[in-house]
C-alpha cells in the first residue's frame, strides 16, 4: 500500500508542474513560435513558449486563447515517419 501511495505523490510532483504551466499559459506571457502538421489523422498543434517553458496546444485552444503572432503567420514543422524498411534478410 506504501508503494502505491508513493507511486501516486512521485506522478503528480512530475505531472504538477506541466498542468500548472498549461493552465498560467497566458497571451501576455506566451507566445507561438511554431505550428506542427501532422499526419495519420493527428490534429495540429502550435507550440508556445515563454522562454523557458514550451506548451504544445491545439490549434483550437491557441485560436481561442488569443496568442500571438497569428496562427496563420507561424512557420510549419512537418512531421512524417517514415515507413518501416523490412531487412531483406527475412
Amino acid at each position: 500500500m506504501r508503494s502505491i501511495a508513493l507511486s501516486l505523490t512521485l506522478v503528480f510532483v512530475l505531472a504538477a508542474p506541466g498542468a500548472i504551466a498549461q493552465i498560467g499559459a497566458t497571451p501576455e506571457t506566451f507566445t507561438g513560435i511554431h505550428r506542427s502538421e501532422r499526419g495519420n489523422g493527428r490534429p495540429e498543434t502550435v507550440t508556445i513558449t515563454d522562454g523557458k517553458t514550451f506548451i504544445e496546444l491545439t490549434v483550437k485552444d491557441y485560436r481561442n486563447g488569443g496568442y500571438r503572432p497569428a496562427y496563420e503567420a507561424l512557420p510549419t514543422r512537418i512531421i512524417r515517419r517514415l515507413p518501416v524498411r523490412k531487412d531483406s534478410k527475412e
